[in-house]
């Protein structure tokens, strides 16, 4: 009987600890050491359709052409642990005192993830901000934060641009992990902005991480995350289900663009539906690009994404 007790002993420890390996290397590639993503020739998968070898033909373009015409001004926040980030403010030269500030998401960096919007909210006469996060791109920050310590950062970006243009309007455009920082920041006392766009943005870091653990890996969701949870909060102070856009947005009287593409198996498509449906905003509007992956909306529908982006802040800037 002892000897049977000892090898349960022995199965039950074992597999805690393969438990606990598992759940530490998914906290570890999550937030610590995510993979590079394929710039140059990615290739169609589970979340992108053969097209997506375009749309990177379309961003290398944009950032060389971005590269060739302007010499963005460079700006830099610090973090509230002591890192430096920087962010880059392209200036209209019609004196406009309008500013985008444009948010990206995760495993990218602002160039690449806003290159192919840049000259068109140029074009269309404001200035546009683009902010860089901790972690991605080369710069600053061992692991990210998932937009929970984004938000708190991205009032520090709207500070740089109000020292610009103390008397400017400005419009939150974020994509994927930005729109969700930017919907779980929609509550705070944000001086001057208008409004806010965004396109593909997350219920919670907690609800994304489940999401993906059973669609993409076919993996216990619940018990996986509630694990990685008690990680995070241990290790870096990060709790899962402490930023949630349906909350914060529940408090939000700005006026709001909420973009997702009906195709998009990377955050679902009931995400943006619950924070519609949450927001508090009388000014709303929901678009769902019908066969459009994640982020991919401006690529699939180009022209039609530009209209509608730029309507909604002509009418928000009062012009």
């Amino acid at each position: 009987m002892k000897k049977v007790s000892k090898i349960i002993a022995m199965a039950f420890g074992a597999g805690a600890a393969i438990w606990a390996a598992g759940v530490s290397f998914l906290v570890y590639k999550t937030f610590f050491n995510p993979p590079e993503p394929e710039r140059e020739q990615p290739q169609a998968n589970r979340f992108y359709d053969d097209d997506i070898a375009d749309a990177a033909k379309i961003t290398s373009d944009a950032i060389r052409n971005l590269q060739e015409k302007y010499e963005p001004a460079e700006v830099f926040i610090t973090t509230d642990d002591g890192i430096t980030l920087p962010g880059f403010f392209y200036i209209n030269e019609n004196k406009t005192e309008n500013t985008f500030v444009c948010v990206h998401g995760y495993n990218t960096d602002s160039d690449f993830a806003f290159a192919a919007m840049v000259e068109p909210i140029l074009q269309a006469g404001y200035n546009c901000f683009l902010v860089n996060h901790r972690r991605f791109g080369g710069h600053e920050g061992k692991f990210t934060g998932f937009g929970i310590l984004e938000k708190e950062e991205l009032v520090k970006w709207i500070d740089c641009v109000n020292s610009y243009f103390p008397n400017g309007k400005i419009i939150l455009y974020g994509t994927s992990m930005g729109a969700a920082t930017i919907m779980q920041a929609s509550d705070k006392d944000l001086p001057n902005v208008v409004g806010f766009i965004e396109d593909c943005g997350f219920t919670t870091c907690y609800d994304e991480i489940s999401f993906l653990l059973k669609s993409v890996l076919h993996l216990p969701s619940k018990p996986i995350t509630e694990s990685m949870g008690f990680v995070t909060k241990a290790l870096l102070d990060l709790d899962l289900k402490s930023s949630d856009s349906r909350e914060a947005l529940k408090n939000t009287n700005l006026p709001a663009l909420f973009i997702h593409g009906g195709r998009d198996n990377f955050v679902p498509t009931y995400m943006v539906e619950e924070c519609y449906e949450a927001c508090a905003s009388e000014d709303k509007k929901l678009i769902i690009y019908d066969t459009a992956r994640h982020v991919h909306s401006h690529f699939k529908y180009p022209e039609q994404y530009e209209k509608d982006i730029f309507e909604f802040a002509k009418r928000i800037f009062g012009e």
